[in-house]
């Protein structure tokens, strides 16, 4: 039997703070080698790109993918859940909402691994779409003790701001990054907005924007001056990120499964996450789980 998840469904049924002990549980199982996950592969044919993230999750006996299309006409996004032990048991997920939400949670959940203290100083680098779970996924780890959030456009980081009932500083000014012990950079930039001189001494950074080959977010040497480079696949940033393949020093980077089950201490740390299938197989799966179809 087939089943159809709407978006609409995800939005009421993927709790964030759910969703961030589900992601690290999947790396801890990922890292031990009872989990399975492949590089993104994509087909490009004419104007269209056909993207696969292929996974399985030990766990829960389920394998399946995200897969999406994105061309002139618009994206769509699905996520794809087999039952292993009764393949007939087959579930098809709208992935928008669910791929901005574990979006949002997996920097949230990799944070927590490295920055152990409750209170910090957030920074985020975006106003968008994606930019929202951002900052509700760190609310749901941390308690804030200031919020800036940075935008090239000034009303646009405004208005974004204006949506949370906790106090934002908004800027067009990157000299905010100064002020912050977190950094999350989530943007369309195709070529570098901040660098190493803007950051301050300590920090954690996650780079969640330029999963294309030749876009960057942070210039080279925000990476080359990082202590750790935390990324979920390595065969896949090296094929996609500029930022990871361009790296000086290939050995300071870990992968994500490796670092959860064997953590590494830095005063500059960095994740730059490209998203694979199993954590989207996972958030999938909550919501089945939360809506007592599974």
């Amino acid at each position: 039997m087939i089943t159809y998840i709407s978006d609409n469904d995800v939005q009421k049924n993927l709790p964030i703070k759910q969703c961030i002990s589900e992601l690290r549980e999947a790396f801890i199982s990922y890292g031990s080698g009872k989990s399975h996950s492949n590089s993104r592969d994509r087909i490009f044919s004419g104007n269209s790109i056909l993207n696969t993230m292929p996974a399985y999750y030990e766990k829960y006996n389920i394998a399946g993918l995200k897969t999406y299309i994105a061309s002139k006409n618009g994206v769509r996004f699905v996520v794809i859940i087999f039952d292993v032990s009764n393949p007939e048991n087959l579930y098809v997920i709208d992935a928008n909402t669910l791929g901005q939400i574990r979006t949002g949670a997996l920097p949230a959940m990799v944070t927590s691994e490295i920055i152990k203290k409750k209170n910090i100083n957030f920074a985020l680098i975006g106003s968008g779409f994606q930019a929202e779970t951002q900052l509700l996924s760190m609310k749901e780890v941390y308690d804030f003790e200031n919020v800036y959030v940075y935008s090239r456009n000034y009303e646009h980081a405004k208005k974004f701001s204006e949506k949370f009932d906790f106090d934002i500083t908004y800027s067009d000014n990157l000299s905010v990054l100064k002020k912050a012990n977190v950094i999350t950079s989530i943007t369309n930039a195709t070529d570098p907005i901040f660098d190493n001189s803007m950051l301050p001494d300590k920090y954690h950074l996650n780079l969640v924007g330029a999963n294309i080959l030749g876009h960057r977010e942070a210039s080279g040497n925000v990476l080359d001056n990082a202590d750790i480079i935390i990324t979920e696949h390595l065969e896949q940033s090296m094929k996609e990120s500029s930022e990871i393949s361009e790296v000086s020093d290939k050995n300071k980077i870990i992968e994500l499964k490796d670092f959860i089950l064997n953590p590494k201490k830095g005063n500059k740390t960095i994740f730059k996450t490209m998203g694979i299938g199993l954590e989207d197989i996972v958030s999938g799966y909550i919501v089945l789980k939360n809506m007592n179809i599974v």
